[in-house]
């Protein structure tokens, strides 16, 4: 029987191979097309991007819906969606809110909402029958979200807490606030069929139901610019209540009561004090509903346990002055003030912007090593988080944890220097009780931790918990054969990733700073978008963007404008149309560049008034910053023959962002704003060239200066040869083939190259280990990327060791143009696959990539294998992959696996 059937499939096999080989070209010798799963239904179920998020204020959500099936060349033909009010009218196929019957559409992704209002606080349950042209259409399993209360006319909670300072409280330029720990009891008075608590802390809060914890998620609400937004999240506390309950909340300042004051006129001094709103809604079965809600009716005291909390400088916990049982009921809450009513923050309470912080991995130390009366703990890795401990101190014992990315030469002490003003230290003062504790309203960067102040300290004592948003990373990943120094540095730019996302992308998790710079993502999001599923994230950001935009129409550098950078700088504010591209092309989501488009314009019309003259934009803020300096100690170059125009780098990044305004123009209708944006493009284009394209290279020829006007497509068809030719000559002979660039460069090197045909220099270039490089800085023991190219020697007062800046284009050109997955300009959200390996790079032994589009994982393993290269590829179902073959040859293919050989010549 075994021999039979193989039999048949060996002349399956031969039959179809005349087909393939017709359909795909002669280019590769086709072994298969293999089934793509083990079963047929629904993948990942999602509204806005999330799995059953709790708490939209959106209006008009959009869902969408993963196809999973082990045929070949599947495509939805139709579907329908329902919407109902319970999983019971669902699952009897009744969608009492909307019903879609059927629809003729390939369309699984992004599915507008189109039916009646929703209702704030409100619970919906979804599910689709997808059919496709294999196989029987069923339906998926039931899905829900829920709103908030959409809108600040749905709240009955008042904010609570002080507009001024307390007894412990300092604004001095290391600011200090007490905690303020809220409660209230009260009783329920009937069957309750469903509560839910809305909540916003500020600046962080912690949320405790008759003594259970609601919130497990870490530093929330995410930050926002509080005078526009305000954060708040919601829970399901059905589960939770009794018949006597008692809710209480403790608040820490957070980025709302600033870290840092009195210390620099670019600084927002403040918002205000730690305050809290909640609006607990309990329902019952009869159909009544109730409302706790915030009030003169709580109770609040700043004198507990956590003595002051600050992002930079740490914490102070006291455990003797725990309020034992002041969560639950029946604690004696006497003595309490009553809680005041303070001013609003002013910002439009949002709810459920993105996915929550959250612990994503708990890490044990590598190495404990006692040092007298210290102990100094080494994770082995850097990252962003904080130091978890089982405490063993007599009562009255200070416990000291104190931490940083680096040891001084000796190894055995923290170098510190580098945190600058930042103490990133936590304090515990124990009440001679064993307990385990961490500090719970700020984090630290950190690879190593010293701890003093405890009777001892064991291995199992310790844990470091990573902090960051609860984003999946599922289906991303990328590994090179045989390249151990670049595997090294795609974990390094995946653990800075993680360390810089706290609720909005930012820097430097270990100094006095933390800030959510832009000009560190502008291409850098098309990185990071490979690594993790940051859509929630961007989408959150990019309306902090807006918040943050004058009414002139100017942007800072920094977003939310803690620090108040309006610089009418060019490179730095383009993340808000980058990554509006970003969210298009891999999450096709149109609604991010309709949304925001008023935003851009705004924005190049200010810069235009501002700082345009003859055609060039005549200002630029911060260089290309950080290239390579000419002295080890150095930051910054002093060396002119380094140093690029900002004048010409400002000038090509508006004619760039002119043509893509153009382009979003045509797709919107807007004719007059696309005839505009073509003529200030064309007109800087021309400019530009008149002003610095002389002898075949421009201005003083830096790598940047020429890299620029090529990649963005600005030069002179009949110049553009020479033009690369100097980039080349730039690249190999005076800087002999390593990196030579900064933030603004490198975000657009290496796909260029790989884009002229010059995979191997940019392989080069990734791959060494000399300075300056990427592989240079984890030769030297980094598991993270630095700030500086020269990391490990410049001066300490800009030196993160945990940084994404510099990576630059170096995640898109390692997906897209070694592992082959690049989304269709086209067709984008990987709805088509471009699949477009680099095989000429012939030190590259084989790439094996995945990435987890909207759609399902893609994927893209090829390696050498004697003379010939081995390529497999998945394509999800209802998409396409235009497959680039040898040759110059393409074709298209439906989902499915396939596996090929192609010998190579000689």
């Amino acid at each position: 029987m075994k021999a039979k059937r193989m039999k048949l499939d060996d002349m399956k096999r031969k039959k179809m191979q005349p087909y393939v080989a017709n359909l795909l070209g002669a280019a590769f010798l086709w072994w298969a097309a293999l089934p793509l799963t083990a079963q047929n239904g629904y993948g990942r179920l999602t509204v806005e991007g999330r799995q059953s998020p709790m708490g939209l204020d959106e209006l008009q959500p959009r869902m969408g819906w993963q196809i999973v099936s082990d045929k070949k060349n599947v495509v939805q033909k139709a579907y329908r969606l329902l919407v109902a009010t319970s999983r019971e009218k669902l699952e009897a196929d009744e969608g009492d809110v909307w019903d879609t019957h059927t629809v003729h559409s390939d369309r699984s992704q992004n599915v507008v909402y189109a039916g009646p209002a929703l209702h704030p606080n409100t619970t919906y349950y979804w599910k689709v029958k997808a059919k496709t042209n294999k196989g029987r259409a069923r339906w998926s399993p039931v899905a829900q979200w829920s709103t908030g209360l959409m809108g600040d006319a749905n709240w009955t909670g008042r904010w609570i807490g002080t507009d001024s300072l307390l007894a412990h409280d300092s604004c001095q330029k290391h600011s200090r606030a007490t905690g303020r720990y809220f409660r209230r009891e009260f009783e329920t008075c009937g069957d309750v069929r469903r509560a839910t608590v809305h909540v916003s802390g500020l600046g962080y809060y912690a949320l405790w139901l008759n003594g259970r914890r609601v919130n497990r998620n870490r530093l929330s609400p995410v930050p926002t610019d509080y005078a526009k937004s305000v954060a708040y999240d919601s829970y399901d506390v059905t589960s939770l209540l009794g018949r006597s309950n008692a809710i209480g909340a403790v608040v820490a300042p957070g980025y709302y009561f600033a870290p840092r004051q009195s210390s620099g006129t670019d600084m927002r001094p403040t918002y205000g004090l730690p305050r809290l709103r909640l609006d607990l809604i309990i329902e019952y079965a009869d159909g009544r509903a109730d409302t706790v809600a915030t009030g003169p009716s709580w109770r609040m005291n700043a004198d507990g346990p956590l003595r002051w909390s600050n992002l930079y400088d740490g914490e102070m916990y006291d455990s003797r002055l725990d309020f034992a049982g002041w969560t639950q009921p029946g604690f004696d809450d006497s003595r309490w003030a009553v809680a005041p009513c303070c001013q609003a923050p002013g910002g439009t309470m949002r709810g459920s912007l993105t996915e929550p912080v959250t612990v994503y991995e708990t890490d044990s130390p590598v190495s404990l090593r006692k040092m007298g009366r210290r102990y100094l703990i080494d994770f082995g890795t850097n990252g962003a988080g904080v130091v978890s401990l089982r405490v063993h101190a007599a009562k009255g014992d200070t416990v000291r944890v104190r931490h940083a990315e680096l040891l001084e030469p000796g190894d055995s002490t923290l170098y510190t220097d580098n945190l600058r003003s930042a103490q990133a230290t936590a304090w515990y003062v124990a009440d001679g009780k064993a307990r385990r504790w961490q500090p719970e309203f700020t984090w630290f960067g950190f690879r190593y931790a010293e701890v003093t102040g405890v009777e001892r300290l064991e291995p199992e004592d310790v844990e470091r918990l990573l902090i960051s948003d609860n984003l999946s990373r599922m289906g991303n990943s990328i590994r090179f054969v045989g390249a151990d120094t670049l595997n090294l540095v795609m974990e390094a730019a995946y653990r800075g990733i993680r360390s810089n996302y706290k609720g909005m992308p930012m820097d430097c998790p270990q100094r006095d700073e933390r800030m959510p710079w832009t000009g560190d993502r502008t291409m850098g999001c098309q990185g990071e978008s490979y690594v993790l599923d940051v859509r929630p994230l961007y989408a959150k950001w990019l309306d902090d963007m807006a918040d943050s935009q004058l009414p002139n129409g100017a942007l800072s550098d920094v977003m939310p404008a803690y620090w108040r950078l309006y610089n009418t700088n060019m490179t730095w504010p383009a993340v808000l149309p980058f990554a509006c591209e970003m969210m298009r092309r891999q999450y096709g989501d149109d609604r991010m560049v309709a949304r925001h488009y008023g935003h851009v314009d705004r924005w190049l019309r200010h810069v235009r008034s501002y700082r345009w003259k003859d055609g060039l934009i005549t200002y630029d803020r911060y260089g290309d910053w950080c290239v390579p300096p000419e002295s080890a100690e150095l930051i910054h170059s002093k060396d002119p023959a380094r140093q690029t125009d900002g004048k010409l780098i400002s000038s090509c990044y508006y004619a760039y962002l002119c043509r893509l305004m153009a382009g979003y123009a045509a797709t919107q209708g807007k004719e007059s704003d696309h005839n505009y944006y073509m003529q200030e493009a064309d007109t800087t284009c021309r400019a530009l060239n008149a002003a610095y394209l002389h002898n075949g290279t421009y201005a003083n020829g830096t790598v940047t200066a020429n890299l620029l006007p090529l990649a963005m497509r600005l030069v002179p068809a009949d110049q553009e040869a020479t033009v690369r030719d100097a980039l080349l000559r730039t690249i190999e002979e005076r800087n002999h083939g390593m990196q030579s660039c900064g933030v603004v460069g490198v975000q657009w090197l290496m796909r260029y190259l790989a884009g002229i045909g010059r995979g191997d220099l940019a392989w080069r270039m990734a791959t060494s280990t000399a300075y300056p490089g990427w592989g240079y800085m984890v030769s030297r023991g980094a598991t993270t990327i630095w700030e500086l190219w020269n990391g490990d020697t410049a001066n300490p007062s800009m030196n993160s060791g945990n940084h994404v800046m510099l990576l630059g284009d170096l995640l898109p050109w390692a997906y897209e143009q070694m592992g082959g997955l690049r989304s269709s300009d086209t067709d984008p959200g990987f709805h088509r696959t471009v699949m477009a390996p680099d095989f000429s790079v012939e030190a590259c032994a084989g790439v094996e990539a995945s990435h987890e589009s909207p759609y399902g994982t893609v994927r893209s393993n090829w390696h050498r294998e004697g003379n010939g290269i081995v390529w497999t590829v998945t394509v999800p179902p209802n998409t396409t992959a235009e497959l680039h073959l040898p040759g110059r040859k393409t074709r298209i293919v439906g989902s499915g696996v396939y596996r090929m050989r192609k010998e190579m010549e000689k």
